[in-house]
């Protein structure tokens, strides 16, 4: 009998620890739950930054924190790259790899006027490098093709002005005002100042390509291809006699190039041009 009492109160005690340490349990879980709030909102903050910092997932394109971060990063970057060629080709000044990729950095950079420079420095003292001739000559092409696209559409702008000016009727006080005041006729002509301007600078860039070009062929005589290169540089400088002369080498070295049916066509049309230039002369 006292055998059966002490097993109950053993079972009995049991059975309260159980219950204890089922009431603490559940008690842990809503602990848990309230201190997570903290972790689960500081995910959701990095979620958030993460998404409109990076654009991650907004399916909207632009410019975001992220792509600001970017930017700077490549543009910092490309500029230490472009630092660290500039020293290499200071402390390399006949290594031609140096100069050229400095020069080739520059360009990238958009500084077309800077890697002339260091090419033209380079090629004075090492006048038989065919390679960075070709590369210099390249960049002043580059040169006169940014200056005659700006000639162009400053050209287009004048004409513009000019046909709005022309077609304007007499009937609109608001025209009549402005062709009084000769706006147009302001940015007509200040639009044809910056075309000339840029032609000049084409003009200019056309004749120093054509210089490099020349020196090119006393290196390479037999590539065609110098020699066209040099009558396209001469031609768009004007300069007939060299273009011709170039362009019938190219034809003595490369007959069959599938370029040859148009020079043939320039070299006509120039001859032409020489020969109508030396009879105003003559009668001048």
């Amino acid at each position: 009998m006292a055998r059966a009492q002490a097993q109950r109160r053993k079972n009995s005690r049991s059975r309260a620890q159980r219950s204890s340490s089922s009431v603490e349990d559940l008690m842990f879980f809503p602990k848990l739950r309230r201190k997570a709030k903290w972790v689960f909102l500081l995910l959701a903050i990095a979620f958030g930054v993460g998404f409109v910092a990076f654009g991650v997932g907004t399916g909207v394109g632009g410019t975001s924190i992220g792509d600001v971060l970017r930017d700077i990063f490549s543009s910092s970057s490309g500029s230490q790259d472009l630092d660290l060629l500039k020293e290499d080709a200071a402390k390399n000044p006949k290594d031609p790899s140096a100069q050229i990729g400095y020069a080739n950095a520059l360009q990238a950079a958009g500084q077309t006027a800077a890697a002339i420079a260091v090419l033209q420095k380079y090629t004075t003292a090492n006048p038989k490098d065919a390679d960075a001739l070709r590369q210099l000559a390249a960049l002043w092409g580059a040169q006169a093709t940014k200056a005659r696209n700006e000639a162009q559409a400053a050209a287009v702008v004048a004409a513009q002005a000019t046909a709005g000016q022309t077609q304007a009727p007499t009937d609109s006080p608001f025209l009549q005002q402005v062709q009084g005041n000769k706006i147009t006729e302001v940015i007509s002509t200040e639009a044809n100042n910056r075309a000339t301007a840029a032609n000049n600078r084409a003009q200019n860039a056309y004749r120093e390509a054509a210089k490099v070009y020349q020196d090119l062929t006393l290196l390479t005589p037999d590539d065609a291809n110098v020699f066209l290169q040099l009558g396209v540089a001469s031609q768009s400088a004007n300069d007939l006699d060299a273009a011709i002369a170039a362009y019938r080498q190219f034809l003595a070295l490369a007959p069959d190039d599938a370029s040859a049916p148009l020079v043939k066509q320039q070299l006509k049309i120039l001859v032409a041009q020489q020969k109508a230039g030396s009879s105003l002369l003559s009668s001048g």
